[in-house]
């Protein structure tokens, strides 16, 4: 009689184990497909936007890895369209860009009226003075 019951438990808790299993196959499945359709997503809208920041980054000394800087924009839209670059929080755009899918624009050292200087420029690479500072005067946005 005794041999009969511990089967009966050990039954039940195997039916107990394989319905967990088949009840986190079932959570892994479906956590797989909504990861899988939400990254589609995602990479299918990423990057379309009217307004991005790049904010100011730190490098471990001046020109040490990053001393030349170039930001490239470009669009897959036909129709061009302007793209006007502020400087930190200012209201008065320091550059402006006409951009279509044809025709990309670059904003280097080489702009006409506000170059974006090589090195640690306290624009969009800051110095160790400025490391850990709130900077109204730094970064850049980028609006179209």
């Amino acid at each position: 009689m005794k041999i009969k019951n511990e089967k009966y438990i050990f039954t039940i808790k195997t039916l107990y184990v394989n319905t967990m299993s088949a009840i986190l196959s079932q959570k892994i499945v479906f956590c797989t497909i909504l990861y899988t359709a939400t990254a589609a997503y995602c990479s299918l809208h990423a990057q379309l936007s009217d307004l991005h920041y790049l904010p100011p980054l730190k490098q471990g000394r001046n020109n040490e890895g990053i001393s030349q800087q170039a930001i490239h924009l470009s669009t897959p839209e036909t129709t061009s369209f302007d793209v006007h670059i502020y400087r930190g929080t200012n209201t008065t755009p320091i550059a402006t860009f006409t951009i279509s899918n044809t025709s990309p624009g670059v904003y280097d050292n080489t702009h006409p009226t506000a170059p974006l200087t090589n090195g640690d420029n306290n624009i969009t690479l800051v110095s160790n003075t400025n490391t850990g500072t709130v900077l109204t005067n730094s970064g850049l946005r980028l609006e179209s």
